[in-house]
């Protein structure tokens, strides 16, 4: 099984709702943050993954209106990151490249991957090890912020941890292995058209990560094989809570990508007491209310921003 390479970079989508081919004849400027400009270049730029997925043919008319919604949306995220980078050089927060370096390091050794295996999954992923490391130094001020601005807000009770638990045992079994197969997607558009287009039966689950999948495993199905319960991000966790051998999850988030993930066995083991995982839920459930919190902060940041949109 390759280990999955968790997508920092965002994806974006394509430049314009015409035929892919034309250009933008002149670069102009499609928003304002506080004074800081966004070109029509730079949103082009993160387009550009996506362009060689529809060369050479006409786009339908539903097509043209997702592509549309997509690039707004695109261009929301970049406002985002723009009002978060801003408020992190107010706050004169950093992070060395020794950091970030560590950080790397630590992400591919604890998927089982050497440098070699990294860099080759980077080129996979169509990435260079300078994008990967920018995207990390980011991730790391993001949450340098949200720890400055918004933890200190976070507090989780001893009766949610037990509820939790309650709610989800069967997450909590030792040695619990999953088989899965996964399909990774630029949008949730994308993706749940897919997904019932596999439930209705006109094409298989193998099929469509073959055709449409840009995560590991195409030309397998989207088969990961086997992996363990405990290695799994939260964010899966939650979407395979409760699923069996030929389910498949509804469309989530997963750093940029929307994913659909299928389960194609499950091997339970014996469950842990509260008293052992304790704590990891109370970290899984700080992180989940940080998150709310971050969602309310960036309301904040956007209410008092000065923001013009020209797309």
């Amino acid at each position: 099984m390759k280990p999955i390479l968790r997508l920092f970079l965002v994806l974006g989508v394509l430049l314009a709702a015409c035929p892919v081919g034309a250009a933008e004849v002149v670069d102009r400027v499609v928003a304002v943050v506080n004074g800081q400009a966004v070109t029509m270049f730079e949103l082009n730029q993160h387009m550009r993954p996506l362009l060689d997925r529809f060369r050479g043919r006409e786009l339908t008319a539903e097509e043209k209106a997702a592509i549309v919604k997509m690039r707004s949306d695109l261009l929301q995220k970049i406002v985002d990151e723009m009002l978060i980078n801003q408020e992190v050089e107010k706050l004169g927060l950093t992070a060395t490249d020794a950091e970030v370096q560590s950080s790397v390091e630590r992400f591919y050794k604890q998927n089982a991957m050497t440098a070699e295996d990294f860099d080759k999954q980077l080129l996979l992923e169509g990435m260079t090890r300078e994008q990967f490391a920018d995207s990390v130094r980011k991730d790391i001020l993001k949450h340098r912020l949200l720890g400055f601005m918004v933890r200190r807000k976070v507090v989780v009770s001893d009766e949610e941890v037990k509820a939790y638990y309650e709610k989800h045992i069967d997450s909590f079994q030792k040695d619990k292995e999953i088989g899965l197969s996964v399909i990774l997607l630029p949008s949730n558009d994308d993706a749940e058209a897919l997904r019932q287009r596999i439930q209705k039966g006109e094409i298989t689950f193998a099929d469509a990560a073959n055709l449409y999948s840009r995560g590991p495993g195409v030309g397998q199905g989207g088969s990961l094989g086997r992996v363990a319960w405990a290695d799994l991000a939260p964010d899966w966790h939650e979407s395979l809570e409760g699923l069996r051998p030929g389910d498949m999850t509804k469309p989530f988030d997963f750093r940029g990508h929307t994913a659909l993930l299928r389960v194609d066995e499950l091997q339970s083991g014996q469950t842990r007491p509260l008293e052992e995982v304790m704590e990891e839920i109370r970290d899984r459930l700080f992180g989940e209310q940080a998150e709310a919190r971050f969602s309310e902060y960036m309301e904040k940041l956007r209410a008092d921003a000065v923001i013009e949109i020209k797309l």
